[in-house]
């Protein structure tokens, strides 16, 4: 959702930009919970001063600026703005100070500085970046730098990877490399890697997968981080440095009720009875949770409409588990979806909202997202780790975002990263021992923990139905560590369908209005809801102008004000639900006002 021309945020870019994928930062603000962000396209018209001048933060993409739009830029920060730069002309960050190697760095690792400021209560991470990126020499003070270039995980260079500073009156932040092209490639992976390009099934599984996307390409030692999610965190930091200089930015958190992390439970109904349902259904029940399932064609007579019905009624979920063969052409994936779920939709009377495939298999690389959604798909699970992976964040994130075609083309279908698999953990099929039951839950403790500790991420899980029959390999004390862990831990559950409205509802809000008085420090704004959605939470800093938050209300109604540390600093969170077409109407305040 893009609010107007007076939006916090204003993003410049080229529509005729070779750089296909720079366009992609509208969703990483989207991701972030940033939706108040406008776009001027720069191959259209220029940018003047006073067009810069109505915005409290610029962002200026990977494309060729004219040296015209360079010159109003830096005299934007001169006069007190706040840019963000990615991947910026040699010319522009020159001017900034940034000194310019003749070399360059491609597909290597960013490492967080301590020593910045901007990183306090924050892991320093070693990330891997994707693309090429531009090598700078900083002589300004090392405080500045957010993270270092390294050429291995444990030699890190001098060149700043993201440097901060003053320039003039105003303050300015460059991403030596393309954080928009970056991501992507960490959500997903190389295109000649996939079933069309020129080095199909690198893994050897000889089966089509999200898998092959990333072998050779994610270092398996990092698999455990959302790599992606860390570089999205320090533009969170440096847009709340920027903003906070002046006046707070509302921003929506990426949970229901400021839940610190949400809990997705699924699985396939591979060779499913109606018991090893209802046991699995009864299992989630028992610990508040919703089981999603994804039927199989000759699940659909175990599966009766009526039955169906009342699970949903009753919180949880089913979408289409289809097969088109493990190495199938896009036309016979495009055709066997269509089959699959045409069937589905006749049957129980809704779209397969989301979906995970049998073996889970992917055809081309962004063209099976297209088929999804073609087909009434929002949201895919597929991207789960395969051999020489295991387990963990194998697309770099831990939440719903959006696929993005070859031509920069941003796709409405989700993608939702599975941690972990039972038939892959209880066998040696990822090449790796297989773990025992206890080893498993052990695991998954860990995974779900840092997911609401560390990252706020979805903690995401498959198990099937049948292996939660009696055997010494059953996965039942496994599913039921996992869910007593989750519940206790404070975990949110959500069904597949719940999760794609929640998502499609936040990023539905729009900034109707905004005032902020300096002098009481009392923040006001509206947030127009384009669909009902409940339990959107607002985050604002903790302190503002060296003052504490003091009180907050919505349409003139106190509200409970619920401080809390994530993300390594104290943030107030404003839970709140709206109607669709409902402007609800905020005012905060720190300190006495």
């Amino acid at each position: 959702m893009k609010t107007g021309p007076g939006a916090p945020i204003l993003v410049l870019w080229d529509s005729q930009t070779p750089h296909r994928f720079s366009g992609y930062i509208t969703e990483i603000l989207q991701i972030e919970g940033y939706n108040w962000f406008t776009v001027h396209d720069l191959s259209r018209q220029a940018v003047s001063i006073e067009q810069l001048g109505a915005h409290a933060i610029v962002i200026l993409t990977h494309v060729a600026p004219s040296s015209e739009v360079q010159a109003q830029v830096l005299a934007y920060v001169r006069q007190g703005g706040n840019l963000i730069a990615l991947h910026p002309p040699e010319a522009l960050a020159g001017a900034l100070g940034l000194i310019p190697h003749r070399h360059e760095m491609v597909d290597r690792y960013v490492v967080f500085n301590r020593g910045c400021a901007l990183n306090a209560g924050v892991e320093p991470y070693t990330v891997q970046f994707h693309g090429r990126a531009k090598l700078y020499r900083w002589e300004g003070h090392e405080a500045q730098v957010l993270a270092m270039f390294a050429a291995f995980p444990d030699v890190v260079t001098k060149y700043p990877a993201i440097a901060v500073g003053n320039f003039g009156r105003g303050h300015w932040a460059v991403f030596s490399y393309d954080l928009a092209e970056s991501t992507v490639l960490f959500h997903q992976g190389r295109r000649e890697q996939a079933s069309t390009g020129s080095c199909p099934d690198p893994d050897g599984d000889r089966g089509f997968k999200p898998n092959d996307l990333f072998v050779g390409y994610l270092d398996a030692a990092l698999c455990h981080l959302p790599q992606a999610d860390l570089h999205q965190d320090a533009l969170v930091r440096i847009l709340e440095w920027m903003t906070g200089l002046r006046q707070p930015l509302p921003r929506l958190w990426y949970f229901p009720n400021g839940a610190g992390a949400v809990a997705f439970i699924n699985g396939d109904g591979d060779s499913m009875k109606r018991e090893d349902l209802e046991n699995v259904v009864a299992t989630a029940e028992r610990f508040g949770a919703s089981y999603t399932v994804y039927l199989m064609m000759e699940n659909h007579e175990t599966v009766p409409p009526e039955w169906e019905a009342d699970l949903c009624g009753r919180g949880h979920d089913s979408g289409q588990h289809a097969f088109a063969g493990r190495l199938p052409t896009l036309g016979q994936m495009r055709e066997q979806l269509r089959k699959e779920m045409d069937a589905f939709r006749s049957r129980y009377g809704h779209e397969s909202v989301t979906f995970r495939g049998h073996n889970v298999i992917w055809a081309g690389w962004m063209e099976m997202a297209k088929y999804l959604r073609e087909n009434g798909v929002r949201l895919d699970t597929n991207f789960a780790a395969g051999p020489y992976f295991h387990q963990g964040y194998l697309n770099g994130s831990g939440l719903p975002v959006k696929f993005m075609d070859e031509e920069g083309t941003l796709l409405d279908i989700y993608e939702q990263c599975t941690m972990s698999t039972d038939d892959g953990w209880l066998s040696d099929k990822m090449f790796l021992p297989a773990l025992s039951v206890e080893a498993c839950i052990a695991l998954s403790i860990q995974q779900a923990d840092a997911a609401i500790d560390r990252f706020h991420t979805v903690y995401h899980p498959y198990f099937h139905p049948t292996r939660t029959r009696p055997g010494p390999l059953s996965a039942q004390r496994w599913l039921e560590g996992a869910l007593r862990h989750c519940r206790d831990r404070g975990f949110t559950f959500v069904s597949g369908v719940d999760w794609v409205a929640f998502n499609d509802g936040r990023r539905g809000l729009r900034l109707a209005e905004y005032r902020f008085d300096p002098g009481q420090t009392v923040l006001e704004f509206a947030l127009e809801a384009e669909v009902g959605v409940e339990g959107v939470t607002l985050s604002l800093p903790y302190t503002c102008r060296g003052r504490a938050a003091a009180g907050a209300e919505v349409d003139g109604e106190a509200v409970r004000m619920n401080a809390k540390e994530l993300e390594g600093r104290m943030q107030v969170l404003l839970p709140a639900d709206y109607e669709a077409g409902q402007v609800r109407r905020w005012r905060v305040w720190w300190g006495g006002a």
